[in-house]
Protein backbone atom coordinates (compact mmCIF):
# COMPACT_ATOMS: atom_id res chain seq x y z
CA UNK A 1 0.00 0.00 0.00
CA UNK A 2 1.59 3.68 -1.32
CA UNK A 3 2.45 6.05 1.67
CA UNK A 4 1.45 8.63 -0.14
CA UNK A 5 -1.19 11.13 1.29
CA UNK A 6 -4.42 10.82 -0.95
CA UNK A 7 -4.84 14.40 -0.75
CA UNK A 8 -1.69 17.07 -1.11
CA UNK A 9 -2.54 20.08 0.36
CA UNK A 10 -0.13 23.53 -0.59
CA UNK A 11 -0.35 27.26 0.34
CA UNK A 12 1.51 29.57 -1.96
CA UNK A 13 0.88 32.99 -1.93
CA UNK A 14 -2.56 33.37 -0.34
CA UNK A 15 -3.73 30.32 -2.92
CA UNK A 16 -4.57 27.11 -1.51
CA UNK A 17 -3.81 23.77 -3.84
CA UNK A 18 -5.64 20.70 -3.00
CA UNK A 19 -4.48 18.07 -5.23
CA UNK A 20 -7.12 14.77 -4.96
CA UNK A 21 -3.73 11.95 -5.03
CA UNK A 22 -5.10 8.65 -6.22
CA UNK A 23 -3.67 8.76 -9.75
CA UNK A 24 -3.68 4.85 -10.58
CA UNK A 25 -7.49 5.31 -9.89
CA UNK A 26 -8.31 8.15 -11.77
CA UNK A 27 -8.76 9.70 -8.35
CA UNK A 28 -11.77 8.03 -7.57
CA UNK A 29 -12.99 8.68 -4.25
CA UNK A 30 -12.39 5.78 -1.31
CA UNK A 31 -13.60 6.68 2.13
CA UNK A 32 -10.66 7.65 2.59
CA UNK A 33 -9.23 9.49 0.31
CA UNK A 34 -12.81 11.73 0.85
CA UNK A 35 -12.19 12.22 4.44
CA UNK A 36 -8.64 13.52 3.66
CA UNK A 37 -10.40 15.78 1.08
CA UNK A 38 -12.75 17.26 3.91
CA UNK A 39 -10.14 17.46 6.42
CA UNK A 40 -7.67 19.78 3.73
CA UNK A 41 -10.82 21.80 2.91
CA UNK A 42 -11.42 22.08 6.52
CA UNK A 43 -7.63 23.51 7.09
CA UNK A 44 -7.65 25.86 4.58
CA UNK A 45 -11.47 27.53 5.06
CA UNK A 46 -9.52 28.32 8.47
CA UNK A 47 -6.34 29.24 7.36
CA UNK A 48 -6.31 33.48 7.39
CA UNK A 49 -3.61 33.18 5.37
CA UNK A 50 -5.42 31.53 2.56
CA UNK A 51 -7.31 33.68 -0.17
CA UNK A 52 -8.23 31.02 -2.96
CA UNK A 53 -9.02 27.88 -3.70
CA UNK A 54 -7.95 25.76 -6.08
CA UNK A 55 -9.26 21.93 -6.38
CA UNK A 56 -7.56 19.84 -8.98
CA UNK A 57 -6.48 16.01 -9.17
CA UNK A 58 -2.52 14.16 -9.83
CA UNK A 59 -1.90 12.36 -13.09
CA UNK A 60 -4.04 13.89 -15.50
CA UNK A 61 -7.74 13.42 -14.15
CA UNK A 62 -9.71 15.70 -12.08
CA UNK A 63 -11.50 12.57 -10.29
CA UNK A 64 -13.21 9.66 -11.51
CA UNK A 65 -16.23 9.58 -8.95
CA UNK A 66 -17.01 6.73 -6.26
CA UNK A 67 -14.98 4.12 -5.63
CA UNK A 68 -16.61 1.17 -7.37
CA UNK A 69 -14.24 -1.61 -5.80
CA UNK A 70 -15.13 0.03 -2.45
CA UNK A 71 -18.60 0.33 -2.50
CA UNK A 72 -19.11 -3.33 -3.55
CA UNK A 73 -18.72 -4.30 0.22
CA UNK A 74 -20.26 -1.39 2.11
CA UNK A 75 -23.05 -1.66 4.47
CA UNK A 76 -25.98 0.48 4.27
CA UNK A 77 -24.71 2.28 7.50
CA UNK A 78 -21.27 2.59 5.82
CA UNK A 79 -22.69 4.14 2.41
CA UNK A 80 -24.96 6.64 4.16
CA UNK A 81 -21.67 7.65 6.18
CA UNK A 82 -19.87 7.84 2.70
CA UNK A 83 -23.23 10.03 1.44
CA UNK A 84 -23.03 12.69 4.52
CA UNK A 85 -19.09 13.22 3.88
CA UNK A 86 -19.34 13.79 0.43
CA UNK A 87 -22.50 16.69 0.78
CA UNK A 88 -20.42 17.97 3.62
CA UNK A 89 -17.37 18.71 0.88
CA UNK A 90 -20.25 20.40 -1.28
CA UNK A 91 -20.69 22.46 2.25
CA UNK A 92 -17.22 23.13 2.06
CA UNK A 93 -16.31 24.49 -1.21
CA UNK A 94 -19.99 26.07 -1.73
CA UNK A 95 -20.43 27.89 1.55
CA UNK A 96 -17.03 28.41 2.71
CA UNK A 97 -15.92 31.74 2.61
CA UNK A 98 -13.10 31.25 -0.22
CA UNK A 99 -13.80 31.33 -3.57
CA UNK A 100 -12.81 27.99 -5.20
CA UNK A 101 -11.65 26.85 -8.50
CA UNK A 102 -11.59 23.52 -10.15
CA UNK A 103 -8.82 23.14 -12.57
CA UNK A 104 -10.53 20.23 -14.62
CA UNK A 105 -8.04 17.92 -16.63
CA UNK A 106 -8.83 13.97 -18.03
CA UNK A 107 -11.94 12.74 -16.24
CA UNK A 108 -14.42 14.37 -13.91
CA UNK A 109 -17.50 12.09 -13.20
CA UNK A 110 -19.62 11.42 -10.87
CA UNK A 111 -19.15 12.41 -7.36
CA UNK A 112 -15.97 14.07 -9.04
CA UNK A 113 -18.21 16.21 -11.32
CA UNK A 114 -20.27 17.40 -8.37
CA UNK A 115 -17.27 18.17 -6.51
CA UNK A 116 -16.36 20.74 -9.92
CA UNK A 117 -20.13 21.99 -9.42
CA UNK A 118 -19.46 23.41 -5.87
CA UNK A 119 -16.75 25.20 -7.32
CA UNK A 120 -17.19 29.00 -7.85
CA UNK A 121 -15.16 28.71 -10.74
CA UNK A 122 -14.41 25.58 -13.34
CA UNK A 123 -11.49 25.91 -15.82
CA UNK A 124 -10.81 22.63 -18.06
CA UNK A 125 -8.64 21.80 -20.46
CA UNK A 126 -9.77 20.48 -24.02
CA UNK A 127 -9.08 16.90 -23.11
CA UNK A 128 -11.47 17.17 -20.10
CA UNK A 129 -14.82 14.65 -20.30
CA UNK A 130 -17.45 14.95 -17.71
CA UNK A 131 -20.71 14.18 -16.68
CA UNK A 132 -23.57 12.39 -13.85
CA UNK A 133 -22.79 9.12 -14.92
CA UNK A 134 -24.80 7.71 -11.60
CA UNK A 135 -27.88 6.30 -13.65
CA UNK A 136 -25.03 3.89 -15.39
CA UNK A 137 -24.27 2.43 -12.06
CA UNK A 138 -27.46 1.75 -10.69
CA UNK A 139 -26.86 5.56 -8.28
CA UNK A 140 -28.02 8.72 -8.11
CA UNK A 141 -26.50 12.51 -7.82
CA UNK A 142 -25.81 13.12 -4.36
CA UNK A 143 -23.53 16.31 -3.97
CA UNK A 144 -26.72 19.09 -3.92
CA UNK A 145 -26.35 18.67 -7.79
CA UNK A 146 -30.55 18.38 -8.41
CA UNK A 147 -30.50 21.81 -7.07
CA UNK A 148 -26.91 23.14 -8.24
CA UNK A 149 -27.32 21.88 -11.99
CA UNK A 150 -30.31 23.63 -12.89
CA UNK A 151 -29.14 26.82 -11.48
CA UNK A 152 -25.95 26.60 -13.56
CA UNK A 153 -27.72 25.66 -16.95
CA UNK A 154 -31.29 25.39 -16.57
CA UNK A 155 -33.82 22.54 -16.24
CA UNK A 156 -33.69 21.28 -19.78
CA UNK A 157 -30.29 20.71 -20.23
CA UNK A 158 -29.69 19.42 -16.40
CA UNK A 159 -32.47 16.73 -17.36
CA UNK A 160 -30.42 15.39 -19.97
CA UNK A 161 -27.02 15.60 -18.32
CA UNK A 162 -28.39 13.41 -15.52
CA UNK A 163 -31.21 11.12 -16.95
CA UNK A 164 -28.73 10.66 -19.91
CA UNK A 165 -25.77 10.06 -17.93
CA UNK A 166 -23.41 10.25 -21.09
CA UNK A 167 -19.91 11.48 -20.78
CA UNK A 168 -19.58 14.80 -22.18
CA UNK A 169 -15.92 16.35 -23.69
CA UNK A 170 -15.22 19.93 -22.20
CA UNK A 171 -16.62 22.22 -25.53
CA UNK A 172 -19.89 20.84 -24.89
CA UNK A 173 -19.84 21.58 -21.26
CA UNK A 174 -18.67 25.38 -22.14
CA UNK A 175 -21.88 25.52 -24.38
CA UNK A 176 -23.60 24.64 -22.12
CA UNK A 177 -22.40 27.40 -19.62
CA UNK A 178 -20.92 25.10 -17.19
CA UNK A 179 -17.43 26.25 -17.64
CA UNK A 180 -15.61 29.97 -17.04
CA UNK A 181 -12.53 28.89 -19.05
CA UNK A 182 -11.40 26.39 -21.74
CA UNK A 183 -7.75 26.21 -22.78
CA UNK A 184 -5.51 23.94 -24.08
CA UNK A 185 -4.17 21.27 -21.13
CA UNK A 186 -0.52 22.77 -21.18
CA UNK A 187 -2.06 25.82 -20.38
CA UNK A 188 -4.12 25.11 -17.96
CA UNK A 189 -2.00 25.54 -14.58
CA UNK A 190 -1.32 29.01 -16.16
CA UNK A 191 -4.87 30.12 -16.80
CA UNK A 192 -6.09 28.97 -13.03
CA UNK A 193 -3.51 31.08 -11.98
CA UNK A 194 -4.10 33.78 -13.71
CA UNK A 195 -7.68 33.92 -12.85
CA UNK A 196 -6.84 33.45 -8.80
CA UNK A 197 -4.39 36.58 -9.81
CA UNK A 198 -6.93 38.55 -10.82
CA UNK A 199 -9.25 37.70 -7.45
CA UNK A 200 -6.35 38.31 -4.94
CA UNK A 201 -6.20 41.79 -6.57
CA UNK A 202 -10.08 42.43 -4.92
CA UNK A 203 -10.73 43.22 -2.08
CA UNK A 204 -10.92 39.92 0.06
CA UNK A 205 -13.75 41.18 2.33
CA UNK A 206 -16.23 41.70 -0.56
CA UNK A 207 -15.45 38.91 -2.50
CA UNK A 208 -16.37 37.19 1.03
CA UNK A 209 -19.97 39.09 1.56
CA UNK A 210 -20.32 38.83 -2.43
CA UNK A 211 -20.14 35.10 -2.56
CA UNK A 212 -22.38 34.56 0.97
CA UNK A 213 -25.15 37.09 -0.80
CA UNK A 214 -25.01 34.66 -4.10
CA UNK A 215 -25.66 31.63 -1.88
CA UNK A 216 -28.10 32.87 0.48
CA UNK A 217 -30.83 32.31 -1.72
CA UNK A 218 -29.67 28.28 -2.32
CA UNK A 219 -29.41 27.57 0.51
CA UNK A 220 -32.62 26.48 1.67
CA UNK A 221 -33.14 24.84 -1.75
CA UNK A 222 -29.92 22.83 -1.48
CA UNK A 223 -30.61 20.96 2.17
CA UNK A 224 -33.79 20.12 0.99
CA UNK A 225 -31.55 18.68 -1.91
CA UNK A 226 -29.52 17.08 0.06
CA UNK A 227 -32.46 15.25 1.80
CA UNK A 228 -34.06 14.08 -1.03
CA UNK A 229 -31.08 13.23 -2.84
CA UNK A 230 -30.11 10.87 0.67
CA UNK A 231 -33.20 9.33 0.55
CA UNK A 232 -33.61 8.19 -3.05
CA UNK A 233 -29.84 6.74 -3.12
CA UNK A 234 -30.85 4.79 -0.08
CA UNK A 235 -33.94 3.55 -1.92
CA UNK A 236 -31.31 2.26 -4.76
CA UNK A 237 -28.31 1.12 -2.20
CA UNK A 238 -28.45 -2.81 -2.13
CA UNK A 239 -30.85 -3.19 -5.14
CA UNK A 240 -30.25 -5.54 -7.84
CA UNK A 241 -29.19 -3.12 -10.53
CA UNK A 242 -26.77 -1.69 -7.90
CA UNK A 243 -25.31 -4.61 -7.25
CA UNK A 244 -24.83 -5.44 -11.10
CA UNK A 245 -23.36 -2.82 -11.69
CA UNK A 246 -20.29 -3.28 -9.16
CA UNK A 247 -20.05 -6.74 -10.44
CA UNK A 248 -20.07 -5.62 -14.00
CA UNK A 249 -17.64 -2.85 -13.10
CA UNK A 250 -15.04 -5.59 -11.58
CA UNK A 251 -15.58 -7.88 -14.68
CA UNK A 252 -14.95 -5.18 -16.94
CA UNK A 253 -17.95 -5.73 -19.07
CA UNK A 254 -21.89 -3.21 -19.67
CA UNK A 255 -23.38 -4.18 -16.53
CA UNK A 256 -27.67 -5.55 -17.80
CA UNK A 257 -29.87 -3.73 -15.49
CA UNK A 258 -33.43 -5.15 -14.54
CA UNK A 259 -34.71 -2.53 -12.48
CA UNK A 260 -35.22 -4.58 -9.72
Amino acid sequence: MSSEPLVLSTVANNIAHVVMNRPGAMNAMSRAMITELRQSLERVQSDPDVLIIVLSGAGGNFCAGDDLKESEHQTAEDFLALILDLQRLTRLLLFGEKPSIAAMDGYALGGGFELALACDFRVASTRARMGCVEARVGMVITGGTSALLPQLVGQGMAREIILMADIFDAAVAQRTGLLHRLVEPELLAAEVQALAGKMLSRAPLSLRESKRLLNRPLETELEQAFQNEIEAIMRCFGTADAHEATVAFREKRPPVFEGK
